[in-house]
């Protein structure tokens, strides 16, 4: 017998037949397309589409990953799947042709523990209010000069950075300003860093345990934050 209102979560089929009970006595199905079992009653919340649409909406505004699960009563682990997926679909920003200010800085984090750094270097084009390029790794100047690389391709007017070492010796120097007054608008992104990523805050225990995650939830934040409607 086919059950017209019930479609196939796999291939969307609408040729479902009943085929026994689970454990708990839920009602089993069968789709004859794909040979697809599933059940419709779904006890754990995590399998629900509007709870798992939650998850990134709240990595977004300042909730950790047991935040998370305590409020939408889910498994740690489930939360960590679905903001890993979600990474690997978003692609890294686009560094545009032209830039006229780019603003560069790094801030502090750690994964695990304090004594393992993982600083965070990216350019802020000052005009388009946009995160162009980005980087993850100790704060070298290695890590300064693999950023370099990735917006050289772009004809930059200006750079703007403090005074940590590095950058005069990555930067050309004809076109490289040094001072706090240059730096105003990324001074003033990590702070909303800080504010929206958890495990940034100077003191919590959400700290990250692994640079996957890490690098996971920061690569959302970074797609978050960049406006949409600027053309490149």
């Amino acid at each position: 017998m086919c059950y017209e209102e019930i479609t196939c979560p796999r291939c969307s089929s609408r040729n479902i037949v009943k085929n026994g009970t689970t454990a708990n006595q839920k009602q089993r199905y069968r789709c004859k397309a794909c040979r697809r079992q599933f059940i419709t009653d779904y006890t754990y919340r995590g399998c629900q589409p509007l709870i798992r649409q939650l998850v990134l909406p709240m990595t977004m505004n300042a909730s950790g990953i047991r935040d998370i699960a305590r409020v939408l009563q889910i498994s740690p682990n489930t939360v960590l799947a679905l903001i890993k997926a979600a990474a690997q679909t978003v692609t890294e920003p686009t560094v545009p042709k032209l830039i006229k200010n780019l603003e560069i800085d790094e801030f502090w984090s750690f994964v695990g523990k304090k004594a393992n750094q993982r600083w965070t270097w990216y350019g802020f084009d000052r005009d388009r209010k946009r995160i162009v390029a980005y980087i993850n790794g100790r704060r070298t100047d290695a890590n300064c000069q693999a950023l370099y690389e990735k917006v050289k391709q772009a004809k930059v007017n200006l750079f703007h950075t403090d005074q940590w070492a590095s950058y005069p010796k990555v930067l050309p120097a004809k076109k490289h300003q040094i001072g706090k007054a240059g730096t105003l608008n990324i001074e003033r992104r990590n702070l909303t860093f800080r504010t929206r990523v958890k495990r940034l805050q100077r003191r919590t225990i959400c700290f990250s345990k692994s640079d996957v995650m890490h690098d996971a939830v920061l690569k959302l934040h970074i797609h978050h934050l960049n406006p949409r409607h600027h053309q490149i």
